[in-house]
């Protein structure tokens, strides 16, 4: 009788070593994908200085909103890569005045979430080669610098690594990435607009940079809070003449409530999957062996008695 249990307590405990790396890569791997359907919506807020191209006036501390979509291109993804076109408008939410407007497309693994060159990627309709973190870090995020691809000069520049905060009780990576003053176009405007004596127009670099913060659920690798501290600005003779675009935007209550809503499954399976049930069942296999051993040593010295 001994010698059947035995057995079959090996057979349980082979079962259960073999468990725990499936669980481990083929199991969770499965899920450790960003969906080929996805979509989403987001709504950034906050009080900003503008430019209002239409009335040529300076409107200060003004309400503004800036909305995101997201659309997963099914038939250009594949089960690595999935390509996704965005979409984000800056206005005022009094007015409706449109500030301005921004397009890109770009395919990512599915899993890191890293750029790859492929599927017609673009910003603005410009063909652009994208590389680096796009919109998403890796599943299961490491606590170190990323390098993250910047659309609007159009280059990586780090995402570093600053340390762990919750939000709205859920625990976060929190990564801030700086953009020094960059010149990226060239600005024509009259010098009454500038503020500069004389009559006519003068040329000056419009120039760029942003204080960009994302708080990344790290099993999950996406964004549940995200903060951009705009400054685009006309810069003369090395002087600042009009600022085009200055102040910070961040999710909205909604979108950071429905962004922490979208990560719960990865925060509640995967861990299990990943980390916990394998460890469980080496656990629990190794047990079964041990006591199938004890059991066929006993059995033994009993039949020799």
């Amino acid at each position: 009788m001994r010698r059947t249990v035995a057995v079959v307590l090996i057979a349980l405990g082979v079962f259960c070593l073999a468990l725990a790396p499936m669980m481990r890569t083929w199991m969770s791997s499965s899920l450790m994908k960003t969906p080929l359907d996805y979509y989403n919506a987001t709504v950034n807020t906050g009080e900003v200085t503008y430019f209002n191209i239409e009335d040529v006036e300076l409107v200060e501390d003004a309400d503004v909103e800036a909305h995101s979509t997201i659309r997963a291109d099914v038939a250009s993804s594949t089960d690595d890569v999935v390509v996704w076109d965005q979409f984000t408008w800056i206005k005022d939410a009094d007015t409706d005045f449109g500030i301005s407007s921004t397009n890109r497309r770009a395919g990512h693994d599915r899993v890191t979430g890293e750029l790859v060159d492929c599927c017609d990627a673009m910003i603005n309709d410009e063909a652009v080669a994208q590389t680096g973190q796009g919109w998403k870090f890796p599943f299961f995020t490491e606590q170190r610098d990323h390098d993250f691809f910047e659309t609007t000069v159009q280059e990586n520049v780090p995402m570093e690594f600053e340390g762990v905060e919750e939000v709205d009780g859920v625990e976060a990576y929190k990564f801030v990435q700086t953009v020094e003053p960059t010149a990226i176009d060239e600005r024509e405007i009259p010098r009454s607009v500038a503020g500069l004596e004389g009559e006519g127009d003068v040329v000056g670099d419009e120039t760029f940079s942003i204080t960009r913060t994302y708080w990344i659920e790290p099993v999950s690798g996406s964004p549940i809070d995200i903060s951009e501290d705009h400054h685009r600005v006309v810069v003369v003779d090395g002087e600042e003449v009009l600022t085009l675009l200055s102040g910070e935007l961040r999710f909205d209550d909604a979108t950071r409530a429905a962004a922490i809503e979208k990560t719960e499954q990865a925060r509640t399976v995967l861990p299990l999957l990943h980390t916990t049930l394998p460890i469980g069942a080496l656990i629990v296999g190794v047990g079964f062996i041990g006591v199938a051993i004890v059991l066929f040593v006993t059995g033994r010295r009993t039949e020799q008695h």
